[in-house]
């Protein structure tokens, strides 16, 4: 059986990583972990660790 890698979003919603090293591995990431999280999802982050906001998560509809 395969291993499940988890995107670096995916780890910090799941409470395996914190905000802080989500905000400085995210610059490294680029279109794949677009491709697989959305552009939305990715912005929201980026936006994030750049402080543009104080939200934490992101809820999407």
């Amino acid at each position: 059986m395969g291993s499940i890698r988890m995107n670096i979003i995916q780890q910090y919603e799941l409470k395996y990583i914190t905000f802080d090293q989500l905000s400085e591995e995210i610059w490294g990431y680029g279109q794949r972990l677009i491709n697989e999280v959305g552009v939305e999802r990715f912005s929201f982050y980026v936006e994030a660790a750049a402080g543009y906001h104080k939200y934490e998560y992101y809820i999407g509809y």
